[in-house]
Protein backbone atom coordinates (compact mmCIF):
# COMPACT_ATOMS: atom_id res chain seq x y z
CA UNK A 1 0.00 0.00 0.00
CA UNK A 2 2.81 2.56 0.82
CA UNK A 3 4.44 1.79 -2.69
CA UNK A 4 1.01 2.37 -4.66
CA UNK A 5 0.98 5.76 -2.35
CA UNK A 6 4.43 6.51 -2.90
CA UNK A 7 3.79 6.14 -6.82
CA UNK A 8 0.88 8.38 -7.09
CA UNK A 9 2.52 11.03 -5.01
CA UNK A 10 5.17 10.93 -7.37
CA UNK A 11 3.19 10.70 -10.67
CA UNK A 12 1.35 13.95 -9.02
CA UNK A 13 4.77 15.93 -8.57
CA UNK A 14 5.65 15.09 -12.29
CA UNK A 15 1.69 15.65 -13.50
CA UNK A 16 2.12 19.05 -11.73
CA UNK A 17 6.14 20.02 -12.28
CA UNK A 18 6.25 23.24 -14.16
CA UNK A 19 7.53 23.15 -17.66
CA UNK A 20 9.48 25.50 -19.51
CA UNK A 21 7.03 27.30 -22.01
CA UNK A 22 8.77 29.51 -24.70
CA UNK A 23 7.19 32.44 -26.34
CA UNK A 24 9.05 34.17 -29.30
CA UNK A 25 8.55 36.12 -32.08
CA UNK A 26 8.89 39.89 -34.54
CA UNK A 27 8.09 43.05 -34.00
CA UNK A 28 8.97 44.56 -37.05
CA UNK A 29 9.93 48.28 -36.54
CA UNK A 30 9.93 48.21 -32.85
CA UNK A 31 13.78 47.76 -31.99
CA UNK A 32 14.85 48.03 -27.66
CA UNK A 33 11.36 47.61 -27.16
CA UNK A 34 10.07 45.78 -24.00
CA UNK A 35 8.00 42.61 -24.47
CA UNK A 36 6.64 40.86 -21.31
CA UNK A 37 4.26 37.75 -20.74
CA UNK A 38 1.83 38.92 -18.31
CA UNK A 39 -1.18 36.62 -16.33
CA UNK A 40 -3.60 37.87 -13.81
CA UNK A 41 -2.33 36.75 -10.36
CA UNK A 42 -5.49 35.45 -9.52
CA UNK A 43 -8.56 35.61 -12.48
CA UNK A 44 -11.42 37.00 -9.71
CA UNK A 45 -8.71 40.09 -7.85
CA UNK A 46 -7.56 40.45 -11.77
CA UNK A 47 -4.09 41.52 -9.66
CA UNK A 48 -1.54 40.86 -13.10
CA UNK A 49 1.64 39.73 -12.43
CA UNK A 50 5.07 39.26 -15.22
CA UNK A 51 5.87 35.74 -16.10
CA UNK A 52 8.70 36.81 -18.51
CA UNK A 53 10.18 39.79 -19.89
CA UNK A 54 12.98 40.65 -22.72
CA UNK A 55 14.05 44.00 -25.15
CA UNK A 56 13.50 43.33 -28.68
CA UNK A 57 17.20 43.13 -30.80
CA UNK A 58 17.87 45.61 -33.59
CA UNK A 59 15.58 43.40 -35.88
CA UNK A 60 12.33 43.20 -33.31
CA UNK A 61 13.13 40.20 -32.60
CA UNK A 62 12.23 38.85 -28.96
CA UNK A 63 12.47 35.17 -26.85
CA UNK A 64 11.37 34.53 -23.67
CA UNK A 65 11.46 31.15 -21.93
CA UNK A 66 9.72 30.52 -18.62
CA UNK A 67 8.43 27.68 -16.09
CA UNK A 68 4.86 26.72 -16.50
CA UNK A 69 2.55 24.88 -14.29
CA UNK A 70 -0.68 25.30 -15.52
CA UNK A 71 -2.87 26.46 -18.75
CA UNK A 72 -3.29 29.85 -18.36
CA UNK A 73 -5.29 33.00 -19.98
CA UNK A 74 -2.11 35.48 -20.34
CA UNK A 75 -1.37 38.30 -22.34
CA UNK A 76 1.36 39.43 -24.69
CA UNK A 77 3.18 42.91 -23.86
CA UNK A 78 4.83 45.38 -26.25
CA UNK A 79 5.06 48.68 -24.41
CA UNK A 80 2.29 49.17 -22.64
CA UNK A 81 -0.17 47.82 -25.20
CA UNK A 82 -1.10 44.09 -24.68
CA UNK A 83 -3.05 41.37 -26.43
CA UNK A 84 -4.50 37.99 -24.73
CA UNK A 85 -3.76 34.51 -25.63
CA UNK A 86 -3.35 31.13 -23.56
CA UNK A 87 -0.34 29.26 -22.32
CA UNK A 88 0.10 25.73 -22.02
CA UNK A 89 3.08 24.05 -20.29
CA UNK A 90 5.60 23.10 -22.12
CA UNK A 91 4.57 24.49 -24.97
CA UNK A 92 6.00 27.02 -27.49
CA UNK A 93 4.37 30.04 -29.34
CA UNK A 94 5.55 32.27 -31.87
CA UNK A 95 4.10 35.82 -32.61
CA UNK A 96 4.29 38.04 -35.31
CA UNK A 97 3.48 41.46 -34.10
CA UNK A 98 1.52 44.30 -36.40
CA UNK A 99 2.09 47.78 -36.58
CA UNK A 100 -1.01 49.43 -35.80
CA UNK A 101 -0.77 53.36 -36.33
CA UNK A 102 -3.50 54.66 -33.91
CA UNK A 103 -2.69 57.48 -31.64
CA UNK A 104 -3.24 59.04 -28.21
CA UNK A 105 -3.01 57.45 -24.43
CA UNK A 106 -1.54 54.14 -24.62
CA UNK A 107 -4.29 52.83 -22.58
CA UNK A 108 -6.54 54.09 -25.12
CA UNK A 109 -5.37 52.34 -28.22
CA UNK A 110 -6.35 48.97 -29.81
CA UNK A 111 -5.55 45.63 -27.85
CA UNK A 112 -1.80 44.71 -29.48
CA UNK A 113 -2.39 43.07 -32.49
CA UNK A 114 -0.60 39.81 -33.31
CA UNK A 115 -0.42 36.51 -35.63
CA UNK A 116 0.03 33.44 -33.05
CA UNK A 117 1.38 30.01 -34.25
CA UNK A 118 1.58 27.36 -31.67
CA UNK A 119 2.43 23.44 -32.22
CA UNK A 120 -0.10 21.60 -33.59
CA UNK A 121 -3.66 22.55 -33.06
CA UNK A 122 -3.51 24.08 -30.05
CA UNK A 123 -6.04 26.15 -27.24
CA UNK A 124 -5.45 29.40 -29.07
CA UNK A 125 -6.84 28.13 -32.54
CA UNK A 126 -9.56 26.11 -30.96
CA UNK A 127 -10.55 29.13 -28.86
CA UNK A 128 -10.30 31.72 -31.48
CA UNK A 129 -12.26 29.11 -34.31
CA UNK A 130 -14.89 29.30 -31.56
CA UNK A 131 -15.10 32.78 -30.57
CA UNK A 132 -15.64 33.62 -34.06
CA UNK A 133 -18.59 31.22 -33.90
CA UNK A 134 -19.90 32.45 -30.91
CA UNK A 135 -19.51 36.58 -31.71
CA UNK A 136 -21.18 35.44 -35.66
CA UNK A 137 -23.85 33.90 -33.92
CA UNK A 138 -25.08 36.82 -31.34
CA UNK A 139 -24.17 39.61 -34.11
CA UNK A 140 -26.57 37.76 -36.37
CA UNK A 141 -29.38 36.86 -34.17
CA UNK A 142 -29.19 40.26 -32.05
CA UNK A 143 -32.95 40.88 -32.44
CA UNK A 144 -34.34 37.36 -31.60
CA UNK A 145 -31.64 37.59 -28.82
CA UNK A 146 -33.30 40.28 -27.18
CA UNK A 147 -36.64 40.51 -27.88
CA UNK A 148 -38.30 37.17 -27.79
CA UNK A 149 -37.10 33.25 -25.49
CA UNK A 150 -34.81 31.94 -27.80
CA UNK A 151 -34.47 28.50 -25.97
CA UNK A 152 -34.45 26.59 -29.61
CA UNK A 153 -31.89 29.36 -31.19
CA UNK A 154 -29.70 28.87 -28.50
CA UNK A 155 -29.88 24.96 -27.82
CA UNK A 156 -29.19 24.50 -31.94
CA UNK A 157 -26.21 26.71 -31.39
CA UNK A 158 -24.84 24.78 -28.07
CA UNK A 159 -25.32 21.33 -30.02
CA UNK A 160 -23.88 22.56 -33.42
CA UNK A 161 -20.83 24.02 -31.81
CA UNK A 162 -20.54 20.45 -29.18
CA UNK A 163 -20.55 18.48 -32.15
CA UNK A 164 -18.04 20.41 -34.24
CA UNK A 165 -15.44 20.44 -31.65
CA UNK A 166 -16.08 16.97 -30.17
CA UNK A 167 -12.56 15.51 -30.49
CA UNK A 168 -11.33 19.04 -28.63
CA UNK A 169 -13.77 18.32 -25.86
CA UNK A 170 -12.39 15.30 -25.46
CA UNK A 171 -8.70 16.16 -25.53
CA UNK A 172 -8.47 19.53 -23.55
CA UNK A 173 -10.34 19.84 -20.64
CA UNK A 174 -9.52 23.80 -19.99
CA UNK A 175 -11.28 24.49 -23.68
CA UNK A 176 -14.23 21.87 -22.48
CA UNK A 177 -15.07 23.74 -19.44
CA UNK A 178 -14.30 26.98 -21.74
CA UNK A 179 -16.87 26.08 -23.95
CA UNK A 180 -19.05 25.28 -21.05
CA UNK A 181 -19.47 28.42 -19.39
CA UNK A 182 -19.52 30.44 -22.22
CA UNK A 183 -23.05 28.62 -22.90
CA UNK A 184 -23.42 29.38 -19.33
CA UNK A 185 -23.59 32.80 -19.80
CA UNK A 186 -24.92 32.86 -23.49
CA UNK A 187 -27.86 31.51 -21.26
CA UNK A 188 -27.66 33.55 -18.31
CA UNK A 189 -27.38 37.01 -21.11
CA UNK A 190 -30.46 36.13 -22.64
CA UNK A 191 -32.45 35.16 -19.93
CA UNK A 192 -32.83 31.27 -21.62
CA UNK A 193 -32.18 30.24 -17.82
CA UNK A 194 -32.99 32.14 -14.43
CA UNK A 195 -30.29 33.14 -11.97
CA UNK A 196 -31.57 30.14 -9.91
CA UNK A 197 -30.77 28.03 -12.71
CA UNK A 198 -27.47 29.04 -13.34
CA UNK A 199 -26.69 28.68 -9.86
CA UNK A 200 -27.94 25.23 -9.51
CA UNK A 201 -26.20 23.67 -12.68
CA UNK A 202 -23.13 25.65 -13.27
CA UNK A 203 -22.13 27.31 -9.97
CA UNK A 204 -23.16 26.09 -6.74
CA UNK A 205 -21.94 22.54 -5.31
CA UNK A 206 -19.64 22.82 -8.91
CA UNK A 207 -15.82 22.84 -8.89
CA UNK A 208 -14.64 26.30 -8.62
CA UNK A 209 -12.14 26.33 -12.07
CA UNK A 210 -10.07 29.53 -10.60
CA UNK A 211 -8.24 29.24 -13.61
CA UNK A 212 -10.34 29.34 -16.15
CA UNK A 213 -11.39 33.02 -18.17
CA UNK A 214 -15.09 31.51 -18.77
CA UNK A 215 -15.83 30.35 -15.78
CA UNK A 216 -14.21 33.45 -13.58
CA UNK A 217 -15.98 35.87 -15.99
CA UNK A 218 -19.44 34.44 -16.21
CA UNK A 219 -18.53 34.24 -12.09
CA UNK A 220 -17.92 38.22 -11.80
CA UNK A 221 -20.72 39.15 -13.79
CA UNK A 222 -23.40 37.01 -12.58
CA UNK A 223 -22.84 37.74 -8.90
CA UNK A 224 -22.14 41.62 -9.82
CA UNK A 225 -26.24 41.60 -11.12
CA UNK A 226 -27.39 38.97 -8.32
CA UNK A 227 -26.48 41.23 -5.38
CA UNK A 228 -28.23 44.24 -7.20
CA UNK A 229 -30.88 42.51 -7.59
CA UNK A 230 -31.19 40.50 -4.37
CA UNK A 231 -33.84 40.86 -1.88
CA UNK A 232 -33.00 38.39 0.99
CA UNK A 233 -31.17 41.78 2.91
CA UNK A 234 -31.77 45.44 2.13
CA UNK A 235 -29.14 47.98 1.56
CA UNK A 236 -28.92 49.70 4.89
CA UNK A 237 -28.01 45.85 5.88
CA UNK A 238 -25.27 45.14 3.89
CA UNK A 239 -23.71 48.93 5.16
CA UNK A 240 -24.44 47.96 8.43
CA UNK A 241 -22.27 44.70 8.44
CA UNK A 242 -19.48 45.78 6.66
CA UNK A 243 -19.00 48.86 8.88
CA UNK A 244 -18.59 46.38 11.81
CA UNK A 245 -15.51 44.96 9.66
CA UNK A 246 -16.59 41.39 10.74
CA UNK A 247 -16.45 38.15 8.58
CA UNK A 248 -18.78 36.18 10.23
CA UNK A 249 -20.87 39.15 10.64
CA UNK A 250 -20.90 39.63 6.72
CA UNK A 251 -20.91 35.70 6.09
CA UNK A 252 -24.51 35.03 8.30
CA UNK A 253 -25.94 38.31 6.16
CA UNK A 254 -24.71 36.75 3.10
CA UNK A 255 -25.99 33.13 3.79
CA UNK A 256 -29.72 33.92 4.43
CA UNK A 257 -29.29 33.75 0.74
CA UNK A 258 -30.16 29.74 0.38
CA UNK A 259 -28.35 29.33 -2.50
CA UNK A 260 -25.06 31.13 -1.22
CA UNK A 261 -25.67 29.32 1.80
CA UNK A 262 -25.23 25.63 0.44
CA UNK A 263 -21.70 26.40 -0.78
CA UNK A 264 -19.35 28.50 1.59
CA UNK A 265 -16.16 28.73 -0.97
CA UNK A 266 -18.30 29.78 -3.46
CA UNK A 267 -20.22 32.30 -0.79
CA UNK A 268 -16.89 33.49 0.34
CA UNK A 269 -15.64 34.51 -2.96
CA UNK A 270 -19.06 36.43 -3.91
CA UNK A 271 -18.66 37.88 -0.69
CA UNK A 272 -15.23 39.26 -1.85
CA UNK A 273 -16.48 40.46 -5.07
CA UNK A 274 -19.12 42.47 -3.58
CA UNK A 275 -16.92 43.89 -0.40
CA UNK A 276 -14.31 45.35 -3.49
CA UNK A 277 -17.07 46.92 -5.61
CA UNK A 278 -18.20 48.77 -2.41
CA UNK A 279 -14.67 50.02 -1.06
CA UNK A 280 -15.12 53.39 -2.13
CA UNK A 281 -18.86 53.45 -1.22
CA UNK A 282 -19.26 56.85 1.16
CA UNK A 283 -21.58 54.92 3.08
CA UNK A 284 -19.01 52.21 4.09
CA UNK A 285 -15.91 52.64 5.90
CA UNK A 286 -13.02 51.01 3.45
CA UNK A 287 -10.85 50.22 6.66
CA UNK A 288 -13.42 47.97 7.52
CA UNK A 289 -13.43 46.30 4.50
CA UNK A 290 -10.01 45.96 4.38
CA UNK A 291 -9.86 44.15 7.65
CA UNK A 292 -12.22 41.80 6.81
CA UNK A 293 -10.27 40.79 3.55
CA UNK A 294 -7.23 40.85 6.01
CA UNK A 295 -9.47 38.32 8.05
CA UNK A 296 -9.93 36.12 4.91
CA UNK A 297 -6.68 36.51 4.17
CA UNK A 298 -5.63 34.50 7.61
CA UNK A 299 -8.31 32.19 8.09
CA UNK A 300 -10.45 31.80 5.32
CA UNK A 301 -12.59 28.53 4.43
CA UNK A 302 -9.93 27.57 1.34
CA UNK A 303 -6.13 28.20 0.48
CA UNK A 304 -6.77 29.41 -2.84
CA UNK A 305 -9.82 32.44 -1.34
CA UNK A 306 -6.89 33.26 1.19
CA UNK A 307 -4.21 34.26 -1.48
CA UNK A 308 -7.14 35.92 -3.40
CA UNK A 309 -8.19 38.09 -0.58
CA UNK A 310 -4.44 39.51 0.01
CA UNK A 311 -4.65 39.95 -3.64
CA UNK A 312 -7.58 41.97 -4.06
CA UNK A 313 -6.22 43.78 -0.59
CA UNK A 314 -2.79 44.93 -2.29
CA UNK A 315 -4.70 45.97 -5.47
CA UNK A 316 -7.38 48.06 -3.19
CA UNK A 317 -4.55 49.52 -1.46
CA UNK A 318 -2.74 50.31 -4.71
CA UNK A 319 -1.83 54.18 -4.90
CA UNK A 320 -4.00 54.60 -1.85
CA UNK A 321 -2.77 57.53 1.16
CA UNK A 322 -0.09 56.35 2.77
CA UNK A 323 1.30 53.44 0.83
CA UNK A 324 4.65 53.98 -0.97
CA UNK A 325 5.28 55.69 -4.29
CA UNK A 326 6.55 54.08 -7.18
CA UNK A 327 10.27 54.80 -7.27
CA UNK A 328 11.91 56.39 -10.16
CA UNK A 329 15.01 58.19 -11.86
CA UNK A 330 14.68 59.73 -14.99
CA UNK A 331 17.51 61.71 -16.97
CA UNK A 332 16.66 65.58 -17.01
CA UNK A 333 18.00 67.64 -20.33
CA UNK A 334 21.28 68.02 -19.06
CA UNK A 335 21.05 64.32 -18.94
CA UNK A 336 21.54 64.31 -15.04
CA UNK A 337 19.68 61.25 -13.22
CA UNK A 338 17.00 62.16 -11.15
CA UNK A 339 15.32 60.41 -8.59
CA UNK A 340 12.36 60.44 -6.34
CA UNK A 341 14.63 60.25 -3.13
CA UNK A 342 16.62 63.52 -3.84
CA UNK A 343 13.29 65.34 -3.15
CA UNK A 344 13.21 63.78 0.12
CA UNK A 345 11.54 66.19 3.06
CA UNK A 346 9.09 67.79 0.44
CA UNK A 347 5.66 67.63 -1.26
CA UNK A 348 5.88 66.12 -4.91
CA UNK A 349 3.25 67.55 -7.62
CA UNK A 350 4.29 64.66 -10.58
CA UNK A 351 2.90 65.73 -13.81
CA UNK A 352 2.94 63.20 -16.53
CA UNK A 353 2.77 64.71 -20.35
CA UNK A 354 3.36 63.86 -23.90
CA UNK A 355 5.29 66.03 -26.16
CA UNK A 356 2.53 66.79 -28.30
CA UNK A 357 -0.65 67.66 -25.86
CA UNK A 358 -1.40 71.16 -25.64
CA UNK A 359 -3.74 71.32 -22.66
CA UNK A 360 -0.82 69.71 -21.14
CA UNK A 361 2.03 72.30 -22.11
CA UNK A 362 -1.47 74.99 -21.34
CA UNK A 363 -1.00 73.91 -17.47
CA UNK A 364 2.20 74.84 -17.14
CA UNK A 365 2.10 78.60 -16.31
CA UNK A 366 -0.67 77.34 -13.75
CA UNK A 367 1.73 74.76 -12.23
CA UNK A 368 4.27 77.73 -11.93
CA UNK A 369 2.17 79.67 -10.12
CA UNK A 370 1.11 76.87 -7.38
CA UNK A 371 5.12 76.05 -6.84
CA UNK A 372 5.75 79.52 -5.94
CA UNK A 373 2.53 79.36 -3.48
CA UNK A 374 4.40 76.69 -1.42
CA UNK A 375 7.59 77.88 -2.43
CA UNK A 376 10.12 75.90 -0.85
CA UNK A 377 7.74 73.24 0.63
CA UNK A 378 6.67 71.74 -3.34
CA UNK A 379 8.59 70.21 -5.49
CA UNK A 380 6.99 69.93 -9.06
CA UNK A 381 8.08 67.35 -11.26
CA UNK A 382 6.73 67.07 -14.99
CA UNK A 383 7.72 63.74 -16.54
CA UNK A 384 7.49 63.83 -20.29
CA UNK A 385 6.14 60.16 -21.08
CA UNK A 386 7.23 59.99 -24.85
CA UNK A 387 10.37 60.18 -27.10
CA UNK A 388 9.30 63.29 -28.85
CA UNK A 389 10.23 66.54 -29.04
CA UNK A 390 8.13 69.33 -26.86
CA UNK A 391 6.62 71.67 -29.44
CA UNK A 392 6.90 74.28 -27.03
CA UNK A 393 9.17 75.56 -24.65
CA UNK A 394 9.32 73.63 -20.80
CA UNK A 395 10.05 75.69 -18.03
CA UNK A 396 13.91 75.60 -16.92
CA UNK A 397 14.74 73.00 -14.60
CA UNK A 398 15.92 75.38 -11.93
CA UNK A 399 14.64 75.98 -8.10
CA UNK A 400 11.43 73.66 -7.71
CA UNK A 401 10.68 72.61 -11.13
CA UNK A 402 11.96 70.26 -13.08
CA UNK A 403 11.39 68.55 -16.15
CA UNK A 404 12.39 64.64 -16.64
CA UNK A 405 12.24 62.65 -20.01
CA UNK A 406 10.58 58.79 -19.02
CA UNK A 407 13.00 57.60 -21.83
CA UNK A 408 12.55 53.58 -21.61
CA UNK A 409 10.98 53.36 -18.09
CA UNK A 410 7.56 52.83 -19.63
CA UNK A 411 6.22 50.81 -16.66
CA UNK A 412 6.86 53.64 -14.34
CA UNK A 413 2.88 54.66 -16.75
CA UNK A 414 1.75 51.37 -15.08
CA UNK A 415 3.05 51.69 -12.11
CA UNK A 416 1.42 55.00 -11.86
CA UNK A 417 -1.83 54.20 -13.95
CA UNK A 418 -1.46 56.93 -16.13
CA UNK A 419 -4.32 56.43 -18.24
CA UNK A 420 -4.38 60.21 -19.95
CA UNK A 421 -2.56 63.24 -19.78
CA UNK A 422 -2.24 65.49 -18.27
CA UNK A 423 -2.08 63.86 -15.53
CA UNK A 424 -1.00 64.64 -11.76
CA UNK A 425 -0.22 62.72 -8.67
CA UNK A 426 0.64 64.15 -5.27
CA UNK A 427 3.46 62.39 -2.74
CA UNK A 428 4.02 63.36 0.50
CA UNK A 429 7.69 64.36 1.80
CA UNK A 430 8.59 60.44 2.97
CA UNK A 431 8.13 58.99 -0.34
CA UNK A 432 4.64 57.97 0.49
CA UNK A 433 1.06 59.12 -2.38
CA UNK A 434 -1.06 61.64 -1.13
CA UNK A 435 -3.57 61.66 -3.90
CA UNK A 436 -3.48 59.89 -7.33
CA UNK A 437 -4.54 60.95 -9.24
CA UNK A 438 -5.31 64.40 -8.64
CA UNK A 439 -7.17 67.33 -10.00
CA UNK A 440 -6.07 69.44 -12.90
CA UNK A 441 -5.14 72.70 -12.37
CA UNK A 442 -8.46 74.02 -12.90
CA UNK A 443 -10.08 71.56 -11.11
CA UNK A 444 -8.33 73.69 -7.46
CA UNK A 445 -5.28 71.48 -7.62
CA UNK A 446 -3.69 73.77 -5.56
CA UNK A 447 -6.35 73.65 -2.71
CA UNK A 448 -5.98 69.94 -2.53
CA UNK A 449 -1.88 70.40 -2.35
CA UNK A 450 -3.22 72.72 0.56
CA UNK A 451 -5.12 70.26 2.00
CA UNK A 452 -2.47 67.62 1.59
CA UNK A 453 0.62 69.71 3.78
CA UNK A 454 -1.87 70.29 6.33
CA UNK A 455 -2.79 67.24 7.05
CA UNK A 456 0.39 65.68 6.91
CA UNK A 457 2.42 69.01 9.13
CA UNK A 458 -0.61 67.98 12.01
CA UNK A 459 0.03 64.22 11.63
CA UNK A 460 3.94 64.78 12.23
CA UNK A 461 3.67 67.90 14.85
CA UNK A 462 3.70 64.94 17.44
CA UNK A 463 6.86 63.46 16.51
CA UNK A 464 8.26 66.41 15.66
CA UNK A 465 8.07 67.75 19.14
Amino acid sequence: MKRILAFVLLLTFYVTAAQDTEVSGTALGHPGELVRVKVYTDQFSRLDSTLASAETDAWGNFSLTFPLEKTDYAFLTLGLKEGEFYLEPGYAYRAFIRSDTVQGSVFDQLPLQFDLKEENRGLNSMIEEFNFDYNTFILQHQKQLLRAKPDKLITEFINREKSKFSDELHENEYFKNYLTYSFASLEWISKVKSDTTILEEYIIGKDVLYENIAYTDLFRDFFKEYFKDLKTFDYPALVDAFNKGSLSYIDSLVQQDKWLAKDGQVRQLAMMQLMARNYYNKDIDHQKILEIFTEIEKSGNNVRNKTIAGNFKRKLLKLGYGTKAPVFALKNEAGKKVSLEDFAGKFVLLDFITSDCRPCLYDMKKLQDIQAQFETKLEVVVIVADRGAVKTELPVNSGHFHTLYLGKQLLLLEDYEIRTYPAYIILNPDGTVAMAPAPLPDENLDVFVERFILRYEKQNKGKQD
